[in-house]
């Protein structure tokens, strides 16, 4: 009979058996104690472990084990035995220090772990060898210890194959257990699948195509026993997903994202920024915000061709924006440079067309100025001046103003409907003009009047004075010179004549006074 007493514990319990594709470790406890109330002489405890690949062996790996004392409190404080593990025979040897014995009440506590289970179920013999004195000799008192290795017989770890996945396709859930039961899967919305009978190592489900969860799930596995109505085993597990879906979000302390995106095919979506939010389309590049009305302080944006604000009211107190532009391809747009404002339209560089009821500037600088049409008449500014053409052509066109005030007037031709009034002087080179101090008109070269020629005052002729009509002077005349008259010569004193000159005859009607000579050729 063993002086010691020997218990035999394994973790689990009993020892699973692997099935095909697991290594299911082991742990074996082997707990040493003294019963009786006095002090035990002891020289060695020795465990032997079978290894192998048969039924009653405990692995077919040895030098996997780690075999150790895990407890001792049998020994005084500084005399702890030695362990030594010889995994070519599979033998623990523990060895007391000289002259230590085993304390009344004391225990001892072996440990084998680490070790895959061998794969055939059956019972496992240890043998103990114990070395201890009875009464005055020592003597070799031999222990059996079993312990018992068997398939599963429950379901066991079940597990999503990754706990964190993109998307609901992406699900694939996992667990270990023995072929014989009937496994169904139910899932979040509480409909209950059976899972096909494995081909492979261990079980394995995925949701089918449209049933795969749109947010985080928790599935449960239940596995119910051949020839039973109710489920035996309950096992639950959740996977979780990057990007979950829901039908809607109340969230009273706010959400907290750095980008929300749609579920429809062309999925856009609002990236938060440290100046407020972006709108981006599903190539990440800017997008389109379209609304029935915008309220903002700022709306900030590169251009508008890249972002554009579509609403149909919009009050905003600031808009920031490199450009503005319509919806279509050659719509205009707005630009804005550091000078100011530049209107075009297109994808291109092409300069547009303002059109507005009323324009108030302080300055308009342009090249020139037409109608809408672009066939009636326009301005030109040459760096001399303004050009009028009309027809929207090149042809000159006519200026028209109720009053027309002008430093200087340069012109070829001048056409004056009613009458030309001019304060300072007209000046027509080598022709004519005027001066001041009396006024008077000069004219350099001839003076023609088809029509009558009437001076009121005093008229004086420095050269020839020739008409060919008929020269009426009423009032004082005064000749120096010769006069000739090619035709009739009068002279009028009112209504009745004094002298004149018909077919060669000199008429003088009254009296004829003549100083100085008066000569008569016949």
């Amino acid at each position: 009979m063993a002086a010691l007493s020997y218990e035999l514990l394994t973790d689990p319990a009993p020892l699973q058996v692997p099935e095909a594709g697991e290594e299911p470790n082991g742990s074996v406890y082997l707990v040493v104690s003294n019963p009786t109330p006095d002090e035990v002489i002891w020289y060695s405890i020795e465990l032997r472990v079978p290894c192998g690949q048969r039924e009653g062996d405990l692995t077919a790996h040895p030098k996997s084990i780690n075999a150790r004392i895990a407890q001792n409190n049998a020994t005084r404080a500084g005399e702890d035995p030695t362990s030594v593990w010889d995994d070519g025979n599979g033998v623990l040897t523990v060895t007391p220090r000289p002259n230590s014995l085993f304390r009344e009440a004391g225990s001892l506590v072996l440990v084998l772990d680490g070790f895959p289970v061998s794969d055939k179920p059956g019972l496992v013999l240890l043998q103990v060898t114990e070395r201890a004195a009875n009464c005055s000799r020592a003597q070799r008192n031999p222990v059996t210890l079993g312990l018992v290795k068997q398939l599963p017989k429950v379901p066991r770890n079940f597990r999503p194959q990754e706990s964190l996945v993109a998307g609901g396709a992406d699900v694939v859930l996992r667990w270990d257990g023995p072929a014989n039961l009937e496994y169904r899967i139910q899932g979040p919305d509480g409909l209950s699948v059976p899972v096909p009978q494995r081909t492979g190592a261990g079980w394995e489900w995925a949701p089918k195509a449209g049933e795969e969860p749109k947010r985080d799930a928790t599935y449960t596995l239940t596995a119910t026993l051949p020839g039973r109505a109710q489920p035996g085993y309950f096992l639950t597990t959740t996977v979780h997903l990057r990007s979950p879906e829901f039908e809607a979000v109340t969230a009273t302390a706010g959400v907290h994202t750095p980008w929300v995106r749609g579920t429809t095919t062309a999925r856009g979506r609002i990236t938060f920024t440290g100046q407020g939010a972006q709108i981006r389309d599903e190539a990440d590049a800017l997008g389109t915000l379209a609304a029935a009305g915008v309220e903002a302080v700022t709306v900030e944006a590169r251009q508008v061709d890249a972002v554009e604000l579509r609403a149909a009211e919009a009050a905003i107190g600031t808009v920031t924006a490199g450009s503005v532009r319509g919806h279509d391809d050659d719509a205009g747009r707005i630009e804005f440079p550091p000078g100011g404002i530049r209107v075009g339209h297109g994808s291109g560089g092409d300069l547009g067309i303002v059109t507005v009821e009323t324009v108030s500037a302080a300055g308009i600088n342009t090249g020139w100025v037409g109608d809408r049409a672009g066939a009636k008449g326009w301005l030109e500014f040459p760096q001399s001046g303004v050009e009028v053409r009309k027809d929207g052509g090149t042809d000159w066109g006519t200026v028209t103003a109720g009053e027309a005030d002008l430093n200087d007037l340069v012109t070829r031709r001048a056409q004056v409907r009613e009458r030309l009034t001019l304060q300072g002087g007209l000046t027509v080179d080598n022709v004519l003009e005027t001066q001041d101090g009396p006024p008077r008109l000069i004219v350099h070269g001839g003076l023609e009047a088809e029509g009558d020629l009437n001076a009121w005052r005093t008229l004086t002729v420095a050269g020839d004075l020739s008409t060919k009509a008929m020269l009426r002077v009423q009032g004082e005349s005064r000749f120096q010179g010769k006069v000739n008259a090619n035709g009739h010569l009068s002279v009028r004193n009112g209504q009745e004549w004094i002298v004149h000159t018909n077919d060669g005859q000199v008429s003088v009607k009254g009296d004829l006074r003549v100083h100085g000579a008066f000569r008569a050729d016949s």
